[in-house]
């Protein structure tokens, strides 16, 4: 059985302003994000989940589409090239034999140029990595750096900055409120994640506050409300409990709510109200407590 051969293409995808898009190769998280096209690796990683990656797991799909044509057009025109030689090494061969007389009229065909039918997506956040120096473009909340995987307190800066420039430049205040409590909460959730995984193999899921700090109470011994006075780990508490009727039952005051905030019993059924105001004062009561977390896990490694 002769060896099969591998004939390689070679397809350029277009950039924008130097940058490429990739797509997470997760299907429970698939988001897009771009990087840099000179420091394209072998390996990287999505900046949402922070799973690792091939280079070639992370193509979107409008480049995969494009690739695939274009790698047609090249391969038609090479596979023509490689008929058109066997025929006329037969028309060679059967020259001068009175048996069989052979004619070969060679068919050309030349490879169709492929236009890209898609843009790169526009993105709201270019970060360099302090770790490594990468160069990368998110869109929204992130809590991964596509190169070296690592996470850090500029993750937090950054997430923060992206979430008061939505609500600034939205015309939809109140959809931009919505959304900035759903990711002051998820990027909470994505550090506070990380910091375990850092420690302990044992997971958890950190939208809960309460959960939050008996797990890292159990894993470390450090209590991250400590030197927090009540009044403002309930200040911190209302905001994700808003989020959590916001996501599940269309911001109406729940049971669920209640339980978690019996100060609030008089408003049961109302609709949660959200306020700049309350984000802007939740956000330093958050970050005490985010350092406490990458400091302490941290000597625990």
């Amino acid at each position: 059985m002769a060896d099969k051969k591998i004939i390689r293409f070679e397809v350029a995808v277009p950039t924008d302003e130097g940058f490429i898009g990739r797509s997470c190769g997760n299907p429970d998280c698939g988001r897009y994000f771009k990087i840099k096209f000179d420091t394209i690796q072998d390996n990287m990683y999505c900046p949402y989940c922070g799973q690792q990656f091939s280079r070639e797991d992370l193509i979107t799909p409008d480049q995969a589409k494009y690739v695939k044509d274009a790698a047609i057009e090249q391969a038609k025109e090479y596979a023509y090239g490689e008929l058109n030689k066997m025929f006329a090494d037969l028309a060679r061969k059967s020259r001068g034999s009175k048996y069989v007389t052979f004619k070969h009229i060679p068919v050309r065909y030349r490879a169709k140029t492929v236009i890209p039918k898609y843009q790169e997506l526009p993105v709201d956040s270019e970060l360099i990595c302090s770790n490594c120096q990468f160069n990368f473009q998110v869109y929204g909340i992130y809590g991964y750096c596509p190169g070296c995987g690592s996470e850090n307190l500029q993750i937090y800066e950054e997430n923060l900055a992206n979430i008061k420039r939505e609500i600034e430049t939205s015309t939809n205040k109140q959809r931009a409120l919505r959304h900035a409590y759903s990711d002051l909460v998820t990027t909470f959730e994505t550090i506070a994640a990380a910091r375990a995984r850092a420690i302990t193999q044992d997971t958890a899921h950190f939208q809960n506050l309460y959960d939050t700090k008996n797990f890292f109470k159990k894993q470390t011994g450090l209590d991250i409300f400590e030197g927090l006075d009540e009044s403002k780990i309930r200040q911190l508490q209302r905001v994700f409990q808003k989020r959590h009727v916001y996501e599940h039952n269309k911001g109406i005051i729940s049971d669920r709510y209640v339980r978690y905030m019996p100060e609030d019993k008089h408003l049961h059924g109302r609709k949660a109200e959200l306020s700049l105001e309350e984000i802007e004062n939740v956000v330093g009561i958050l970050r005490v407590i985010i350092d406490k977390l990458v400091d302490v896990t941290t000597r625990s490694i």
